[in-house]
């Protein structure tokens, strides 16, 4: 049996990505809400949670990009000149990589951001994170450690995922990384009792999940649960200056409305399913 999530990430970046990621959950075929506490536009983000009401959202943390949810004058190495996370993240990572960044000063940041989800009371039944920063060693283990504190059964795990034609360099580099990370990612989760979902899509066509390429993905979709992830939205002058990454996020958004994909979806046998639904799986 073939059961996939489809991962919208960033709800909570910009209010025309949040548009975006909201149509594509009620008009096409995504499953979970990757909510980003620490993005500007939270507040409009868990006002659109209100009216679409999912049954739960995923927790999707952030040092990058976005500001602090908690004290400042708290997490100092974390914080660039103008009192935001470092925008990109190589940024991040030299910093970490030269012990600048203290790890004490990491969990303060993510335990905030997973309180400002926990009072909105929808249940969080992953977490994942911005840029995939939980893949970097030291911080695997702090997700994992509030993964249980939150009782959140599940991580993102980034493994097994394709490489789709058109290939290049970029894709390829991008494999390489996920191999690398990917066996002591899996022991951590697997000693800690973590979920997570037999195979990954979208990390190496990340920010081009067009729908020949999502056809592609969905027609050689191996059995067992997969999380695939998309970066849906409307683009804006917001997006187009502060949210570069995302200026093919309707692309995305039209893949994920499609029609196409989803008798793909229906032809292949494909089950639709959330995080709170993999929890339940992994059980049986």
């Amino acid at each position: 049996m073939k059961y996939l999530i489809i991962s919208a990430d960033d709800l909570g970046l910009s209010d025309s990505i949040n548009r975006g990621i909201i149509k594509s959950y009620e008009e096409g075929v995504v499953t979970a809400l990757n909510v980003l506490s620490s993005g500007d536009a939270f507040y409009d983000a868990m006002a659109l949670l209100r009216q679409t009401k999912p049954k739960e959202i995923s927790a999707h943390l952030a040092l990058t990009e976005t500001s602090p949810v908690s004290d400042r004058s708290k997490i100092p190495t974390l914080l660039a000149g103008n009192g935001r996370f470092y925008k990109g993240y190589a940024g991040f990572v030299s910093r970490l990589v030269l012990g600048v960044i203290d790890a004490k000063e990491i969990y303060i940041e993510l335990k905030s951001q997973m309180e400002r989800l926990r009072e909105r009371d929808i249940p969080v039944t992953s977490i994942s994170s911005h840029q995939h920063i939980h893949m970097l060693p030291g911080i695997t283990e702090i997700f994992i450690q509030l993964a249980k504190e939150y009782n959140v059964p599940a991580i993102r795990y980034l493994h097994n995922d394709r490489l789709a034609y058109p290939y290049n360099a970029k894709k390829i580099f991008k494999k390489l990384i996920l191999g690398y990370f990917d066996n002591k990612m899996k022991r951590a989760f697997d000693e800690a009792g973590i979920k997570y979902t037999d195979n990954f899509l979208g990390f190496l066509d990340s920010g081009n999940v067009i729908e020949e390429i999502l056809i592609r993905m969905l027609n050689g979709l191996s059995d067992g649960t997969t999380e695939l992830i998309a970066h849906p939205g409307f683009i804006s002058a917001e997006v187009l200056e502060r949210c570069i990454f995302h200026r093919t996020c309707e692309t995305d958004l039209a893949a994920l409305t499609s029609r196409r994909v989803k008798k793909v979806i229906d032809d292949n046998g494909i089950k639709l399913i959330t995080f709170g639904e993999l929890a339940a799986l992994s059980k049986k």
